[in-house]
């Protein structure tokens, strides 16, 4: 499996006629794959960890508003 993951990558870099993406994908594989790499979250707390999984897993509509609450909300800010 992974060899065939490895080849469907080479493929496509090879494919790629985009400079800019493929300094995209060398950046993110020196970053992932340096000596010592550590991950974004390391210097979180485990009560910020758990915040950030806790934000992760919600609904993405759960902050959002309907056209009519938005209408409301903005209404003030309306003047003719």
């Amino acid at each position: 499996m992974l060899s065939n993951l490895k080849q469907e990558l080479l493929d496509k870099i090879t494919a790629t006629e985009d400079e800019n993406l493929l300094l995209l994908i060398k950046t993110d594989i020196e970053y992932f794959t340096r000596e010592g790499a550590a991950d974004i979250t390391d210097s979180l707390t485990p009560e910020e960890k758990e915040e950030l999984i806790t934000l992760a897993n919600e609904p993405d509509e759960k902050d959002t508003h309907n056209l009519e609450e938005f209408r409301k909300a903005t209404q003030r800010w309306r003047t003719r």
